[in-house]
């Protein structure tokens, strides 16, 4: 993985070189994912899509570096589907429109007069679609760190409320980088400037360095609130057991609904009579499938998330969300909303 262009080399220039589809998905297939479609059929192999450099690097096995510094040519949309993981998404300059199994997602680099999330941590429990909105003329220059599950448990912070959060699927936390994780990005993005053979060690470091920040922002108490995403064990203790494999299937039938309408408004009580245990059994077992979450906190965190969902595509009001969730006062719904998310209700209103 060479550097890019120095970043305030002007742009577009004439030298950087034409993407097409094939230039796209041929390097960069495995960061990109499998099923690559572009919106317009009028796309062919031969279309220019993009000028600019897209690279790709396997840091280490399960850590993936990604990097872009491109402008787009035509207005389109791409999409394409993307393995489980944990994404640290970082806009260095420019700005992006993605989304993320139906998630909206708006980067924006700070400019004068404009801010707005610049980077974000995403966790994909399952497998999904990912689209990006093209803009003919929109620049980009963007660093994507992908933690696949076996990285995440080998360095040992698959635990607490990184693992339940992981175990969310499109759980998302807005991240304002810190000017030490800028210049790491902006040091990964250029390339590393030691002699060859110290590449893979440079690579692992810097991206160590880089995800930790990221993590360290989803495990603070802003991002993740203990009355949401508790631990799934706490250090010094044994781990949970893991169910028998039928009542594994009793309690992820469970969990399932649990995401439905119909268990708003239950207690531990409740939801314990509905799948025919006790209440006991069912707090001892059900976190071994909900990432830590007890019952009745699972279901707090599903209307938190359907809520902000109907916020994003523009189906409810900040009011109309929060009776979503259960919450007769906004203001008590901005709260912990902001404190499960890390961001107001109002922030996420799409539709327009």
């Amino acid at each position: 993985m060479t550097g890019f262009p120095a970043k305030n080399a002007a742009f577009p220039s004439t030298a950087l070189p034409l993407l097409r589809a094939p230039d796209i998905v041929a390097p960069c297939g495995y960061a990109l994912g499998a099923d690559y479609i572009a919106s317009d059929s009028r796309v062919t192999a031969a279309t220019p899509l993009l000028r600019g450099c897209m690279q790709t690097r396997a840091v280490q096995d399960g850590l993936e570096l990604y990097c872009t510094d491109v402008q787009d040519l035509r207005t389109l949309r791409t999409s394409n589907m993307l393995a489980p993981a944990i994404r640290i998404v970082l806009l260095l300059e420019g700005e992006t429109e993605l989304c993320y199994g139906g998630r909206r997602l708006r980067l924006q680099a700070s400019q004068a007069g404009r801010s707005g999330p610049r980077a974000a941590v995403i966790a994909f429990a399952r497998a999904d679609r990912f689209i990006r909105q093209w803009q003919s003329g929109r620049r980009e220059r963007k660093l994507v760190l992908t933690l696949f599950p076996r990285w995440l448990e080998q360095s040992g912070a698959l635990r607490g409320p990184l693992a339940a959060f992981a175990a969310c699927h499109l759980a998302l936390s807005p991240w304002q980088p810190s000017a030490r994780a800028l210049a790491l990005a902006e040091q990964l993005h250029c390339g590393c400037p030691l002699p060859e053979h110290l590449h893979p060690l440079w690579y692992a470091s810097q991206c160590a360095s880089l995800a930790l920040q990221a993590l360290a922002c989803v495990s603070a108490p802003a991002c993740a609130s203990p009355a949401v995403l508790p631990a799934a064990s706490s250090p010094g203790l044994p781990p949970r057991p893991r169910p028998h494999p039928r009542l594994h299937m009793r309690l992820t039938a469970l969990r399932d609904w649990l995401k439905t309408p119909a268990a708003d408004g239950l207690d531990a009580a409740a939801i314990a009579r509905h799948a025919g245990m006790s209440e006991a059994h069912l707090q001892r077992h059900f976190p071994a499938v909900a990432g830590g979450l007890t019952p009745a906190r699972y279901v707090r965190a599903q209307r938190l998330l359907r809520a902000r969902l109907a916020l994003e595509e523009g189906r409810a009001s900040v009011a109309q969300a929060a009776q979503m969730a259960g919450y007769r006062s906004a203001t008590h719904f901005a709260a912990v909303f902001r404190q499960h998310f890390g961001l107001l209700p109002s922030l996420c209103k799409g539709g327009g």
